[in-house]
């Protein structure tokens, strides 16, 4: 199983041979083999891709995350759809109902509004915050057309931050934090989901026909607390979005986690979950396990 997350924030010359990434740098090659690469993040404008190499990392199913002049991820690039049995996969995919659907929604937003509260509480220490976001999860109704995971994150991104906090502000060095952190999973489970089959296109929710990646963003509702629990912790406090801070995000794959009763880095436990869910939508199983924040171990050093 491919397990390296490789950050690449200086001018590199990066070329392909035997099915090996060779990064040149100071007249130095660094030789990673295809088979280990999961995914690849590009920090820096000045280094040079070819479409041999591109092609290679389809072939390998191998995310790539471009990083614009801000250091911000902007852009994905994965294999298309290259699974023996995408077009069965899709076929379940499309037939299943609204209501199935509808319901399954209201799972995940009951998931990630519980780890929201979870995550606040490993942050903030503060119970009776935590029991007031996580009330909301106790009021879902099918597909959450009351909207309640709306109305649960501002009040938890109002108790962890203050009322003034909005996620849409640029100045707030918490909101860099976060988007990257983001960035970086949602390349990952996206991987994931083409790697099984999976037309990332057709979401449980999200509908937009813009977005290449519905599923995704569906599926990753309830990781998003890790990667919030990584960022305040890695920024509380600072000033600046430092190369150290991104490096630490990138590397929230290597993190560890507890996940159906196994230690596993939170990378292996993304295909876990995805694969779980492609089983879901064939009818292989009955039941989606989501991640559970108070499994989180971070960077625990026991062996898994």
């Amino acid at each position: 199983m491919a397990f390296r997350v490789v950050l690449i924030e200086n001018e590199v010359s990066i070329k392909v041979k035997l099915d090996n990434l060779i990064i040149t740098k100071e007249n130095k090659d660094i030789w990673i083999p295809l088979a280990d690469l999961s995914m690849i993040v590009f920090d820096n404008l000045s280094s040079e891709l070819s479409t041999r190499l591109l092609c290679k990392l389809a072939k390998y199913g191998i995310g790539l995350i471009i990083c614009d002049q801000e250091h911000l991820p902007t852009g994905y690039y994965s294999s298309y759809d290259n699974h023996s049995r995408a077009a069965k996969v899709l076929e379940y995919q499309i037939n299943k109902e609204k209501e199935y659907y509808g319901r399954l929604w209201a799972k995940v937003v009951e998931a990630k509004i519980q780890n929201q509260a979870r995550a606040y509480y490993i942050i903030k220490n503060d119970n009776s915050g935590a029991c007031q976001i996580a009330e909301f999860s106790r009021e879902i109704t099918n597909a959450d057309k009351t909207n309640r995971e709306a109305h649960a994150a501002k009040v938890y991104f109002n108790l962890l931050m203050g009322t003034s906090f909005s996620r849409g502000n640029e100045d707030i060095l918490l909101n860099s934090g976060l988007d990257y952190g983001y960035a970086v999973l949602r390349g990952f489970v996206a991987r994931a989901c083409v790697g099984y089959g999976l037309n990332t296109q057709i979401g449980i929710h999200h509908k937009n026909e813009y977005n290449r990646f519905n599923l995704v963003d569906d599926l990753m509702e309830p990781l998003r607390p890790i990667v919030d629990i990584v960022a305040y912790k890695l920024l509380d406090g600072e000033l600046y979005f430092k190369p150290e801070h991104r490096r630490a995000l990138v590397n929230i794959l290597n993190l560890k986690i507890k996940y159906r009763d196994k230690k596993m880095y939170l990378c292996n436990m993304i295909e876990n979950y995805v694969e779980q869910y492609s089983s879901l939508i064939m009818g292989r199983s009955e039941n989606l396990i989501f991640p559970d924040v108070d499994n989180f171990l971070g960077e625990e050093t026991d062996e898994i």
